[in-house]
């Protein structure tokens, strides 16, 4: 279909009023229950193009429709709106990655969802009260800015849907073309959001990096536990203690480039080892992994602080600045990527540590670059630049370092930053069981493989044991890091941390490569399971009823643990289950002796008296 009108050069709105847009093509395939238009903000400039749709899957409820738009000469687009209407039937609430706290459907009214390369990932998923997929769908462009939305419309109690193309800095192209993956199969709104990671996952432009077996061994972090205030010393001390708990890498965080302790980005950029704190500090690295840990340590990536020296030597090479004290280096130019793979290679060469902890690389933003220089950047889109960066530098580390430990962290999770990081961790909630619960369940949900890392579990000194696991139980589908310091925290409470490690790592193939349901998504997962074939893992974080299905008759064990705060947990036998043997444990491992049960026939709902922060398990 050819299609010529007069276009706007002016970025779409976060409202756009529909008065502005010209309706420009509809799907008329009638096998199709959702029909697809093209619209755009109408203005004046001279702009043509046509489409043409090609439905590559449309089975059973899942539909791929590839779309190609063809300008006739190299061109920079307008924005573009794809658009369609879902009924609201049958559905509660609505997941994305960053959805965060509120999975209403009319969370964040109006507003779009931005992914591009270093930010979220193009997907959305509505869903029932059940947990069962309604309509979720997904983009196969992850590198370039777009814009994405599901929001209800009141008129006619359908929920919108968008995606808006070119709507940020857009290099010259004559040909674009992207797939929309619709999917309204009647599957948990999980399994729906796994097949998406798998659907990333297989494009050869998203393949995830390897996952070393050291991106599964528990952490133990510096950052809230010492902040900027280091010493080759007492992290010594600290991973020591550490190693004998069973923690496996150490990362040391922000404060070991600069003398500085007033925190900010003030002498980011430059990386150069402070040697006030570590005078030997390839000499401190190697002590740790002769204990048995990978070392790991934290950067800024984009930041240039105003009293670095590269800030001077960069100043004209900058985007906006997200900090008082910083600004954001510009990654289109050459000179920036060398620069800053230089500084990760000298890392590894020199200093020999396992990994970096790769921070803040969502400020490269697709908004329009800030650069005053005579020279041209070698690239125009900031996401590509910065996905360029980023494989380059995965690509060069693991040539020194195959095993290599790259972080990154919520919110930059999507299909391209498995490309080139092994490691995932929740955003930043210290103290908050609830957030981290929430966040690194969602991360896992689009994470096929990767490595998912809680946030930094810590507490104060004088908790009670029971709401410090309640803190760890929160963890429970992630790997733990840990950031609490050995010398102030009670002997209660280092029991309760060694044995939660302890149950962590004896189940960890369990939880992490189980088959993951988080329950009741829009109450931010009050119930979680996980099965393979020998066993079963439910936990209850608040007093709901826990149900228990679909156990195989090679089952030999049914764990289920009490996260929440009441000491009893509310189980659904679904069918007949037979427990020959239930050992109970308390918060800190202890077994309760005299709640040990003798064989007996399970069905329908049972109350069974569990210590809050305890544990139960069945030998089935």
């Amino acid at each position: 279909m050819e299609i010529l009108a007069v276009l706007s050069s002016r970025k779409l709105s976060e409202t756009l009023p529909d008065g502005l847009l010209i309706h420009f093509m509809k799907t008329t395939n009638p096998e199709i229950p959702a029909p697809l238009s093209i619209k755009i903000i109408a203005f004046q400039n001279e702009f043509s193009f046509s489409v043409e749709e090609s439905n590559l899957t449309h089975d059973n409820g899942l539909m791929l429709s590839r779309y190609t738009f063809r300008f006739g000469r190299s061109v920079v687009p307008e924005p573009i709106l794809l658009e369609w209407e879902v009924p609201v039937v049958d559905m509660v609430g609505k997941w994305y990655p960053d959805a965060g706290t509120n999975r209403s459907l009319t969370a964040n009214w109006v507003q779009y969802l931005n992914s591009y390369a270093t930010l979220n990932a193009p997907v959305m998923s509505l869903f029932s009260a059940q947990g069962e997929n309604r309509h979720c769908f997904a983009l196969s462009d992850a590198v370039n800015p777009l814009k994405i939305q599901a929001q209800v419309n009141e008129e006619t109690a359908t929920v919108r849907c968008r995606v808006i193309l070119f709507d940020a800095p857009t290099p010259e192209m004559d040909t674009y073309e992207i797939i929309l993956r619709r999917d309204k199969r009647k599957i948990g709104y999980a399994q729906a959001l796994s097949e998406v990671a798998q659907w990333w996952a297989d494009m050869e432009a998203y393949q995830p990096e390897t996952v070393p077996a050291s991106a599964l061994e528990p952490v133990y972090s510096t950052w809230y536990s010492y902040h900027q205030q280091l010493s080759p010393e007492v992290i010594e001390e600290e991973c020591r203690w550490a190693r004998g708990l069973g923690c496996g890498t150490v990362i040391l965080d922000d404060g070991w480039q600069t003398d500085d302790e007033n925190k900010g980005y003030a002498f980011c950029g430059d990386w150069e080892i402070a040697t006030s704190k570590f005078p030997d500090f390839a000499g401190h690295v190697k002590r740790i992994q002769n204990m048995g840990m990978n070392y790991m340590i934290w950067y800024s990536v984009p930041y240039a602080g105003l009293k670095s020296e590269t800030w001077k030597r960069f100043q004209n090479r900058v985007l906006s600045k997200p900090f008082r004290n910083a600004a954001c280096l510009d990654p289109r130019f050459q000179e920036v990527r060398t620069y800053l793979i230089a500084c990760y290679e000298r890392a590894v060469k020199e200093w020999g540590v396992d990994g970096l902890k790769l921070d803040f690389v969502d400020q490269f933003t697709a908004e329009l670059p800030g650069s005053d220089v005579d020279e041209k950047p070698d690239m125009l889109s900031v996401p590509a630049a910065a996905d360029r960066l980023l494989t380059d530098v995965m690509v060069s580390l693991k040539q020194i370092h195959p095993d290599i430990l790259i972080e990154f962290r919520q919110k930059y999770i999507g299909p391209a930053m498995r490309k080139y990081g092994n490691l995932f961790r929740a955003q930043d909630c210290p103290n908050d069981a609830l957030s981290n619960r929430v966040r690194t369940l969602d991360v896992r949900l689009l994470a096929g493989n990767t490595a998912v890392h809680s946030d930094m579990i810590m507490w104060h000194p004088e908790e009670k044991p029971e709401q410090v696991a309640h803190q760890l139980w929160a963890t429970l589908f992630s790997v733990p890091q840990i950031s609490v310091r050995k010398s102030v925290i009670m002997q209660e409470q280092e029991k309760t941390l060694r044995f939660y490690l302890g149950f962590w790592k004896e189940h960890r193939d369990l939880l992490l490569h189980g088959k993951l349901n988080p329950q009741y998504p829009q109450d931010l997962y009050p119930v979680v399971s996980t099965q393979n074939d020998k066993d079963t893992l439910v936990v209850g974080y608040a007093d709901r009823v826990l149900r228990v299905d679909g156990m195989s008759e090679s089952s030999e064990r049914l764990i289920l643990v009490n996260g929440g705060h009441e000491s009893r947990l509310v189980v659904d036998f679904v069918s007949e289950t037979e427990i020959k043997e239930m050992q109970l444990f308390n918060c800190q491992g202890d077994e309760i002796e005299s709640e040990r049960v003798t064989p007996v026939s399970l069905n329908g709902i049972q109350v069974l008296s569990v210590p809050a922060s305890g544990v139960a398990i069945c030998r089935l």
